[in-house]
Order: C-alpha cells, then sequence, then structure tokens
C-alpha cells in the first residue's frame, strides 16, 4: 500500500521516522501550502496520515481514487469529512491513546496558571517589579472546590483523578446524560473542564445560555476543541466579568501559520484569562506514545486488522 504523510512532523522521534520509512511511509519535510498541493501529494495514495492540516474534505478524498484509509494522529477526527469518508467506504482511524495524561495533565496547568496569577506575576518579575502590598497576586485554592467534568472518557476520568488527589470534589456529565444534568453541573460548578470531542451534537453545547448559567466566581477551561464552545459569547462574559475567568488551550478556526488571528488575540489581552497555542497534547512523553501508536495503526492495516476505526 502506497502511504502518504504529505506533512512536515517534527514531533516524531528519528526512530520512529526510520521505522515508518521501513513500512514504506513517503513523508515530506515541509507543509502544503493549499489544498491543491494536499492533493497533488496525496493522489495516489492508499493511505493518508494526517496531523496538522486543516481539513481533509471531500476534495482530497475524492482526489485520491485508491484511497482506503485515513489515519489522523490524534484523538479527534473532526478535521475529516467523515460522512464523505464514510460514503466512498474509506475508514478513519484516530490515535486515542497517546496524549491522555499530557491533556489531563495541562488543564490543571491552565487551573493553576489562571487562580495563582502566574503569568501577570512573572511578568512583573521580568519588568523588574515585585509584589506591591502583602495581597497581591493573591489566588484561589483548588482544594475544596467543586470541579464539573463535561465528558468522561480517558481523559475525563484522568482529570477526575487529579482532581481528587488534590482534594476537589468532582462531579461529570457524559453522552448518556440529559440536557438538565449539563446544565446543574455548570450551575453548581465551581471548575468546568470540557473534555469531550467535537461532534454535530457538541458544537455549541457550551451556548450562551449555559455560560449565562456559570457561578460568578467559576472557571471554565477547555483543552478539547474550540468549536464547543460560543466563542463570541464566552468573549462577551470574561470581557465583563460575568465570570471569573477561563483557561483555554483550543480556539475557533485556530491559524495553520505561525501567527495568531485577532480572535485569538483578543482573549490573551483579558486579564482573567489564561491561553496557550493548543498544546495540551505536546509532550516528549506523548510524542513517544503517539510513534508507538501510529506504527500500531499502520502495521495493523497492512496486516488487513486495523484498529482504532472510528468511523
Amino acid at each position: 500500500m502506497k502511504i502518504v504523510l504529505p506533512e512536515c512532523i517534527e514531533i516524531l522521534s528519528n526512530r520512529h521516522v526510520n521505522q515508518l520509512k521501513k513500512l514504506g511511509v513517503v513523508f515530506y519535510n515541509n507543509f502544503p501550502k493549499s489544498e491543491e498541493e494536499f492533493m497533488k501529494r496525496t493522489k495516489e495514495a492508499e493511505i493518508i496520515v494526517f496531523k496538522w492540516y486543516p481539513k481533509v474534505s471531500e476534495n482530497i478524498i475524492k482526489n485520491a481514487s485508491k484511497l482506503k484509509y485515513i489515519v489522523a494522529l490524534s484523538t479527534g477526527i473532526n478535521f475529516v469529512d467523515v460522512d464523505y469518508a464514510s460514503k466512498k467506504g474509506v475508514k478513519v482511524i484516530n490515535c486515542p491513546n497517546h496524549n491522555v495524561y499530557a491533556v489531563a495533565e495541562h488543564v490543571f496547568t491552565l487551573m493553576f496558571s489562571l487562580v495563582r496569577n502566574i503569568v501577570e506575576a512573572q511578568t512583573s518579575i521580568r519588568k523588574g517589579d515585585w509584589k506591591k502590598s502583602p495581597y497581591s497576586y493573591q489566588g484561589v485554592e483548588l482544594s475544596g472546590k467543586k470541579l464539573g467534568i463535561i465528558g468522561y472518557g480517558k481523559i475525563g476520568k484522568d482529570v477526575a483523578k487529579i482532581g481528587k488527589a488534590i482534594g476537589m470534589n468532582i462531579q461529570y456529565v457524559n453522552s448518556k446524560s440529559s440536557s438538565d444534568d449539563i446544565d446543574k453541573l455548570i450551575s453548581s460548578s465551581d471548575f468546568i473542564s470540557l473534555n469531550i470531542p467535537l461532534t454535530k451534537r457538541t458544537k455549541n453545547i457550551i451556548d450562551k445560555r449555559r455560560i449565562n448559567l456559570m457561578k460568578k466566581t467559576a472557571y471554565l477551561i477547555n483543552a478539547s476543541r474550540g468549536e464547543i464552545i460560543d466563542q463570541q459569547a464566552l468573549f462577551f462574559t470574561l470581557k465583563n466579568r460575568k465570570i471569573a475567568g477561563a483557561g483555554l488551550d483550543v480556539f475557533v478556526n485556530e491559524p495553520i501559520t505561525d501567527k495568531a488571528s485577532l480572535d485569538i488575540v483578543k482573549f490573551a489581552k483579558l486579564p482573567n484569562v489564561i491561553t496557550t497555542p493548543h498544546l495540551g497534547f505536546n509532550t516528549k512523553e506523548s510524542a513517544l506514545r503517539l510513534g508507538d501508536e501510529f506504527i500500531r495503526n499502520i502495521e495493523a492495516i497492512l496486516k488487513e486488522k486495523p484498529i482504532n476505526v472510528v468511523v
């Protein structure tokens, strides 16, 4: 099978790259500048592997006439036109395990940075300043607070485990929970962690109405997908201090270049917000697990016994 990874994936180790080359994976050392270039690279592919590209669209799938599998180097597959892939009989496979610990830990990185004013304090010291009073940068403790987890899969369960160890009181909802259950969790939580995939059902699940259910003292943490939240409604709420704050690792329409959009920058400028550029998954350990998981996926496909098939 012709296996094509049409992007530059720097997070893979040399060991994994060498193993994958032996399996026949075609690599590129740069990023496709357009959908047309992506299509040119994958035209003869039977397996397309990707991580960063904005969308494996209907055009890309249609252009690759021999395509049998799409392998996402991520947990989420919202970057794939899964409806068209399914229609064409193309199986979509993900790598669901590599980043579980990394993302769960990043949820708490955002929480601690937010409630202890870490960025503001660090910036002040870099300017040569020191605390102005005994109460400068006064924070909030997580212990004893109620943590509401929306999404109770692998990452959600790890978030709960860490929260319990800190002394937080845990409540959660999952895909079987009712709309009323979600509303109750949102209205009663001190911290809300979003740990759900982006689907048609979950898009804007945290809308203006639900944001308005939050306590004025509550914090929202999103390390899943930006489109899960009504981003404009959240910005208005944060700007007007209707909730205490937010920690955001993901955004709507994330750029594939190294330049943040104005929509993202305006969140970063709010004093009650911590932002990071979708790096929750990005640890050395996670990258090694991703390489191992990628190889297992390819080996299973070549044996005609695919694993981690989502669609």
